[in-house]
């Protein structure tokens, strides 16, 4: 009878695994239009191209959304398959594919009538700017803000959670800050929404007051899963699929 036992429990194992292997847990924050909330129609630019990319293959795709920071910790430690929206330099040593699936460019947010602009990190030091904890804004900057925040001329300030829209627009109420660095697409579309759904009274209008070189997002690979590498190739030949199909543009229009 033992040999029969072993014989059936190998089975469920290799069943069990297989069913593993065909959902792949994807986590990200809120920072819509790139990736948003996973029960709305519109779940992001970033989530919609890889539900395209895997609708194509065996495997189902469970996107959750997380805190960033606690996000990058658990996939890193294996909970999830992967992050989806990440610099490289959020995660340098997770898996990657070969090619970004859009670019972003991290700008500074002033009210509209403050006449400040950015001209590099010596213009910065009478500011009081609003970052998100965990975020990377490309090596150059990361390393202003490890500098800079809490020591030196303290004009970093770091907020997290799920409401970050909310949270700056009281910050600039209370004078806590006067300028907000974000994606270029994520702070218009999500103050818009914000004014919109809050029926917002008087002015709050921004502008852009420049940029930061731009740096690619991608979908970053747990370090602790054996099936990253398998998810990269797949993402690589589903990426250039969409590409040339001329899908991935129709996707991103979608959100213009």
């Amino acid at each position: 009878m033992k040999p029969k036992v072993l014989s059936l429990i190998l089975f469920f194992a290799v069943l069990i695994g297989s069913v593993q292997a065909n959902d792949v847990t994807l986590s990200a924050d809120l920072w819509c239009p790139y990736t948003c909330d996973p029960l709305a129609d519109e779940k992001g630019i970033l989530v919609d191209v890889v539900v395209s990319i895997f609708d194509n293959t065996e495997h189902t795709l469970d996107y959750q959304l997380v805190n960033w920071a606690r996000a990058i910790k658990t996939t890193r430690g294996g909970k999830y398959d992967g992050l989806i929206g990440a610099y490289i330099s959020d995660a340098p040593d997770f898996v990657f594919h070969d090619e970004p699936i859009q670019m972003s460019k991290m700008c500074f947010f002033v009210k509209k009538d403050d006449r400040w602009k950015y001209f590099g990190l010596d213009t910065l030091k009478d500011r009081k700017i609003s970052v998100v904890n965990a975020y990377s804004y490309g090596e150059k900057f990361d390393g202003y803000i490890v500098k800079n925040h809490n020591k030196g001329d303290e004009n970093i300030i770091k907020i997290s959670g799920m409401e970050i829209t909310q949270t700056r627009v009281e910050q600039f109420d209370n004078n806590k800050i006067d300028t907000i660095l974000e994606d270029w697409r994520v702070f218009p579309y999500n103050i818009s929404n914000y004014k919109k759904n809050n029926e917002v009274q008087g002015d709050m209008e921004f502008r852009n007051a420049g940029c930061l070189p731009g740096e690619g997002l991608y979908i970053a690979l747990s370090p602790s899963r054996d099936t990253s590498k398998g998810y990269a190739e797949i993402i690589n030949k589903g990426l250039k699929q969409l590409a040339d199909s001329g899908k991935l543009n129709e996707i991103i229009s979608r959100y213009e």
